[in-house]
């Protein structure tokens, strides 16, 4: 899985946790992409969007007191049927893809599969 604070050649560590509000801000289906934005008025510098890349599935709420994105139990497993269903991923690409637990703490948190994520700071170059 990639994952990376872009501008950087950091891999982030996970459960990786960012103490401030983040709304859905678009998810494009033609580019596979995801991207949850920090509300306006966070601390200038912090976690400005997260950018979930080769997504194929998710199951994610329109906002998040804060943000905690953890590995999700391996598929196979009981804990993980509800992905596994949701989402099924052939064999042949597992390799390719992860599943990520998204939320903010609540007991029904969502989840992402895709091919990895990246962390961008708030103030940095605007997208086109």
């Amino acid at each position: 899985m990639q994952s990376e604070v872009t501008g950087q050649e950091q891999y982030l560590d996970l459960p990786l946790r960012i103490e401030r509000p983040f709304l859905l801000w678009s998810y494009e289906v033609s580019h596979r992409r995801l991207v949850l934005r920090a509300e306006p008025g966070g601390v200038a510098g912090g976690a400005g969007e997260v950018e979930f890349v080769d997504v194929l599935g998710m199951q994610v709420k329109s906002h998040y007191s804060e943000l905690l994105i953890s590995h999700a139990p391996a598929r196979g497993t009981a804990a993980a049927a509800g992905i596994d269903a949701f989402v099924p991923v052939p064999e042949m690409h597992r390799s390719k893809f992860t599943a990520l637990l998204v939320s903010d703490g609540a007991v029904d948190g969502g989840f992402v599969v895709c091919g990895g994520f990246r962390v961008r700071p708030s103030g940095g170059r605007p997208r086109a």
